[in-house]
Protein backbone atom coordinates (compact mmCIF):
# COMPACT_ATOMS: atom_id res chain seq x y z
CA UNK A 1 0.00 0.00 0.00
CA UNK A 2 1.32 3.11 -0.68
CA UNK A 3 1.74 6.10 1.91
CA UNK A 4 -0.40 9.31 1.18
CA UNK A 5 1.91 12.18 0.35
CA UNK A 6 1.27 15.13 3.28
CA UNK A 7 0.06 18.64 1.59
CA UNK A 8 2.15 21.70 1.51
CA UNK A 9 2.68 23.89 4.65
CA UNK A 10 5.29 25.01 7.44
CA UNK A 11 5.45 21.62 9.46
CA UNK A 12 8.65 21.01 12.97
CA UNK A 13 11.94 21.52 11.22
CA UNK A 14 13.03 17.29 11.16
CA UNK A 15 16.53 18.78 11.25
CA UNK A 16 15.55 20.45 14.02
CA UNK A 17 17.80 23.43 13.16
CA UNK A 18 14.85 25.76 13.11
CA UNK A 19 11.71 26.08 14.35
CA UNK A 20 9.59 25.03 10.92
CA UNK A 21 10.29 24.51 7.58
CA UNK A 22 8.27 24.71 4.43
CA UNK A 23 7.17 21.46 2.73
CA UNK A 24 5.77 22.13 -1.17
CA UNK A 25 3.88 18.84 -1.49
CA UNK A 26 7.21 17.10 -2.78
CA UNK A 27 10.08 18.23 -0.72
CA UNK A 28 11.55 19.97 2.11
CA UNK A 29 12.34 23.47 0.70
CA UNK A 30 14.88 26.32 2.29
CA UNK A 31 12.43 28.15 3.88
CA UNK A 32 12.50 28.27 7.33
CA UNK A 33 10.94 29.83 10.52
CA UNK A 34 11.77 31.20 13.99
CA UNK A 35 9.43 33.26 16.14
CA UNK A 36 7.60 34.18 13.24
CA UNK A 37 10.47 34.87 11.26
CA UNK A 38 11.14 33.72 8.20
CA UNK A 39 14.75 32.96 6.94
CA UNK A 40 16.59 31.21 3.60
CA UNK A 41 17.82 27.98 4.65
CA UNK A 42 20.68 25.54 2.64
CA UNK A 43 18.95 22.81 0.62
CA UNK A 44 18.24 20.10 2.78
CA UNK A 45 18.30 16.05 2.07
CA UNK A 46 14.93 14.38 1.33
CA UNK A 47 14.69 11.29 3.53
CA UNK A 48 11.78 12.34 5.92
CA UNK A 49 8.34 13.28 5.02
CA UNK A 50 6.42 15.28 7.48
CA UNK A 51 3.18 14.41 9.16
CA UNK A 52 0.02 14.44 7.34
CA UNK A 53 -1.79 16.69 9.26
CA UNK A 54 1.02 20.11 10.12
CA UNK A 55 0.98 21.25 13.56
CA UNK A 56 -1.65 24.11 14.12
CA UNK A 57 -1.25 26.30 17.54
CA UNK A 58 -3.69 28.82 18.47
CA UNK A 59 -3.19 28.27 21.87
CA UNK A 60 -1.31 31.69 23.03
CA UNK A 61 -4.21 33.37 20.63
CA UNK A 62 -7.21 31.48 22.30
CA UNK A 63 -5.08 32.97 25.96
CA UNK A 64 -5.16 36.56 24.74
CA UNK A 65 -8.70 36.62 24.21
CA UNK A 66 -9.84 34.94 27.42
CA UNK A 67 -7.34 37.12 29.44
CA UNK A 68 -8.86 40.69 27.41
CA UNK A 69 -12.58 39.29 28.42
CA UNK A 70 -11.11 38.81 32.09
CA UNK A 71 -9.58 42.16 32.49
CA UNK A 72 -13.11 43.69 30.49
CA UNK A 73 -15.44 41.66 33.09
CA UNK A 74 -13.29 42.66 36.69
CA UNK A 75 -11.46 45.59 35.69
CA UNK A 76 -14.21 47.93 37.13
CA UNK A 77 -14.23 46.13 40.81
CA UNK A 78 -12.00 47.71 43.35
CA UNK A 79 -8.55 46.45 44.06
CA UNK A 80 -8.75 43.43 41.73
CA UNK A 81 -8.55 46.13 38.72
CA UNK A 82 -4.59 45.72 39.51
CA UNK A 83 -4.39 41.72 38.36
CA UNK A 84 -7.13 42.94 35.28
CA UNK A 85 -5.26 45.56 34.76
CA UNK A 86 -2.00 42.27 34.33
CA UNK A 87 -4.03 40.54 32.60
CA UNK A 88 -4.69 42.84 29.90
CA UNK A 89 -1.27 43.16 29.08
CA UNK A 90 -0.65 39.51 28.98
CA UNK A 91 -3.54 39.77 26.32
CA UNK A 92 -1.38 41.90 24.79
CA UNK A 93 1.69 39.55 24.89
CA UNK A 94 -0.30 36.62 23.64
CA UNK A 95 -2.24 38.11 21.00
CA UNK A 96 1.71 39.48 19.18
CA UNK A 97 2.57 36.12 19.80
CA UNK A 98 -0.62 34.58 18.43
CA UNK A 99 -0.64 36.74 15.21
CA UNK A 100 2.94 34.92 14.40
CA UNK A 101 1.93 31.39 15.18
CA UNK A 102 -1.56 32.26 12.78
CA UNK A 103 0.68 33.60 9.98
CA UNK A 104 2.53 30.14 9.95
CA UNK A 105 -0.34 28.18 10.14
CA UNK A 106 -2.60 29.48 7.46
CA UNK A 107 -4.49 31.97 9.73
CA UNK A 108 -5.38 29.55 12.23
CA UNK A 109 -5.78 31.03 15.49
CA UNK A 110 -6.09 34.69 13.83
CA UNK A 111 -9.21 35.90 15.26
CA UNK A 112 -8.61 34.81 19.04
CA UNK A 113 -5.56 37.14 18.47
CA UNK A 114 -7.18 40.20 17.16
CA UNK A 115 -10.25 39.92 19.76
CA UNK A 116 -7.72 39.98 22.52
CA UNK A 117 -5.34 42.86 20.92
CA UNK A 118 -8.91 44.44 20.49
CA UNK A 119 -10.14 43.55 24.29
CA UNK A 120 -6.79 44.96 25.46
CA UNK A 121 -7.20 48.71 25.38
CA UNK A 122 -10.44 48.57 26.71
CA UNK A 123 -9.85 46.73 29.76
CA UNK A 124 -7.24 48.94 30.86
CA UNK A 125 -9.45 52.10 30.16
CA UNK A 126 -11.92 49.87 32.40
CA UNK A 127 -9.11 49.43 35.10
CA UNK A 128 -8.50 53.10 35.21
CA UNK A 129 -12.33 53.59 36.14
CA UNK A 130 -11.57 50.45 38.53
CA UNK A 131 -8.41 53.10 40.11
CA UNK A 132 -10.42 55.35 40.62
CA UNK A 133 -13.69 53.53 42.05
CA UNK A 134 -11.00 51.98 44.63
CA UNK A 135 -10.29 54.93 45.64
CA UNK A 136 -13.69 56.13 46.58
CA UNK A 137 -14.30 53.12 47.96
CA UNK A 138 -10.94 53.43 50.58
CA UNK A 139 -12.28 57.46 51.41
CA UNK A 140 -15.95 55.88 52.08
CA UNK A 141 -14.32 53.23 54.97
CA UNK A 142 -12.36 55.57 56.07
CA UNK A 143 -14.77 58.18 57.11
CA UNK A 144 -17.43 55.19 58.53
CA UNK A 145 -13.95 53.70 60.52
CA UNK A 146 -12.66 57.38 61.48
CA UNK A 147 -15.49 59.58 62.44
CA UNK A 148 -12.98 62.74 62.68
CA UNK A 149 -12.45 64.40 65.81
CA UNK A 150 -15.43 65.06 68.56
CA UNK A 151 -16.83 65.18 71.91
CA UNK A 152 -19.76 63.27 73.01
CA UNK A 153 -21.58 64.04 76.27
CA UNK A 154 -24.55 62.29 78.32
CA UNK A 155 -27.40 65.15 79.47
CA UNK A 156 -28.17 62.44 82.15
CA UNK A 157 -27.95 58.63 83.06
CA UNK A 158 -30.37 56.95 80.97
CA UNK A 159 -33.90 56.46 82.25
CA UNK A 160 -36.41 53.96 82.07
CA UNK A 161 -40.32 54.57 82.10
CA UNK A 162 -42.63 51.19 81.38
CA UNK A 163 -40.43 49.14 80.03
CA UNK A 164 -38.69 51.69 77.87
CA UNK A 165 -35.40 52.58 78.27
CA UNK A 166 -33.56 56.61 77.33
CA UNK A 167 -30.65 57.97 76.84
CA UNK A 168 -29.74 61.56 75.57
CA UNK A 169 -26.87 63.47 74.77
CA UNK A 170 -25.06 65.70 72.47
CA UNK A 171 -22.29 65.67 69.73
CA UNK A 172 -20.17 67.98 68.98
CA UNK A 173 -17.96 68.50 66.11
CA UNK A 174 -14.47 69.08 66.72
CA UNK A 175 -13.46 68.97 62.86
CA UNK A 176 -13.33 71.80 60.39
CA UNK A 177 -16.02 70.63 58.30
CA UNK A 178 -19.56 69.46 58.44
CA UNK A 179 -19.34 65.76 59.61
CA UNK A 180 -22.44 62.78 60.04
CA UNK A 181 -22.21 60.66 62.90
CA UNK A 182 -23.65 57.42 64.04
CA UNK A 183 -23.91 57.11 67.50
CA UNK A 184 -23.87 53.23 69.17
CA UNK A 185 -25.82 53.18 72.55
CA UNK A 186 -25.53 49.70 74.80
CA UNK A 187 -28.40 48.74 77.14
CA UNK A 188 -27.30 46.42 79.33
CA UNK A 189 -30.30 44.83 81.88
CA UNK A 190 -27.84 42.12 83.41
CA UNK A 191 -29.55 39.55 81.64
CA UNK A 192 -29.47 41.11 77.97
CA UNK A 193 -27.56 44.19 76.27
CA UNK A 194 -29.40 45.37 73.50
CA UNK A 195 -27.37 47.84 70.56
CA UNK A 196 -29.17 50.83 69.38
CA UNK A 197 -27.73 53.04 66.85
CA UNK A 198 -28.61 56.70 66.29
CA UNK A 199 -28.12 58.95 63.18
CA UNK A 200 -27.07 62.51 63.46
CA UNK A 201 -26.70 63.92 60.67
CA UNK A 202 -25.05 67.01 59.23
CA UNK A 203 -23.76 68.42 62.02
CA UNK A 204 -21.36 72.23 61.38
CA UNK A 205 -17.97 72.12 62.11
CA UNK A 206 -17.86 73.62 65.78
CA UNK A 207 -21.63 72.53 65.82
CA UNK A 208 -23.03 70.56 68.92
CA UNK A 209 -26.18 68.50 68.10
CA UNK A 210 -28.26 66.54 70.24
CA UNK A 211 -29.24 62.80 70.44
CA UNK A 212 -31.83 60.17 71.55
CA UNK A 213 -31.49 56.58 71.95
CA UNK A 214 -34.40 54.45 73.31
CA UNK A 215 -35.07 51.01 73.18
CA UNK A 216 -37.76 48.35 74.82
CA UNK A 217 -36.61 46.14 77.37
CA UNK A 218 -37.74 43.43 79.77
CA UNK A 219 -36.47 44.53 83.11
CA UNK A 220 -36.93 46.46 85.98
CA UNK A 221 -33.57 48.39 85.76
CA UNK A 222 -31.21 49.36 83.03
CA UNK A 223 -27.10 50.62 82.53
CA UNK A 224 -26.25 52.19 79.43
CA UNK A 225 -23.35 53.79 77.87
CA UNK A 226 -22.12 55.46 74.36
CA UNK A 227 -19.95 52.64 73.20
CA UNK A 228 -18.98 53.74 69.57
CA UNK A 229 -19.00 56.84 67.52
CA UNK A 230 -18.78 56.17 63.60
CA UNK A 231 -18.84 58.13 60.67
CA UNK A 232 -22.32 57.82 58.09
CA UNK A 233 -22.07 53.91 56.21
CA UNK A 234 -20.40 54.59 52.55
CA UNK A 235 -21.75 55.69 50.52
CA UNK A 236 -25.27 56.66 52.49
CA UNK A 237 -26.05 52.83 53.16
CA UNK A 238 -28.97 52.74 55.73
CA UNK A 239 -28.53 56.44 56.39
CA UNK A 240 -31.84 56.49 58.13
CA UNK A 241 -33.05 54.25 61.19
Amino acid sequence: MQSRVPSSGWYADPQGRFEYRYFNGVQWTSDVSVDGQRYVDTPMAQPILPATTPPRHRGKAIASMVMGISAVALGWVPFVFALAAAAAVAAIVFGVLGLKSARLNDGYGHGFAVAGLTLAPIALLVCVGGFFFTAVVLREVRDFIEPGPHEVLLQQPCTLDHGTASLHGTIRNLDDHQRDYRIEVDFDTGNDTQIDTVPVLHVAAGATAPWTSTVDIAGTSVACKVSKVYGPLPFDIDVQT
